[in-house]
């Protein structure tokens, strides 16, 4: 069941951040939340990764939204691979708030190390 509440999590965020954007970039959102439950930087599970402060904006709202099935696909395509991004890849925004590390823009999201 905790299993099911972490895919929820993620998948309501993904919608969130991400529901107007392609299949491929909902699935890099999903990636970009993985990557920090792996990463030593940050929380080592999903909700205290999604709702650390001052990570995820919308993360509040989370509670108050439902996925769509586009969502869920996204995040099983993240958790089963191919991956789109590299494990270190660990932030996204929507500019490049002065980062240097940027792996790439997946529509309106750069992607950074």
């Amino acid at each position: 069941e905790e299993y099911l509440d972490e895919i929820e999590t993620i998948a309501r965020l993904v919608r969130l951040e991400a529901g107007g954007e392609s299949f491929e970039g909902q699935q890099a959102v999903a990636e970009v939340v993985l990557n920090r439950v792996l990463s030593p930087v940050y929380p080592n599970n999903v909700y205290d990764a999604v709702y650390q402060s001052g990570q995820f904006t919308p993360a509040g709202s989370i509670p108050y939204t439902s996925a769509s099935q586009t969502q869920y696909d996204a995040v099983q395509a993240a958790l089963r691979g191919p991956n789109i991004l590299p494990q270190q890849v660990l932030y996204f925004a929507t500019s490049m708030n002065g980062r240097t590390q940027a792996w790439g823009w997946i529509g309106n999201h750069c992607f950074c190390y």
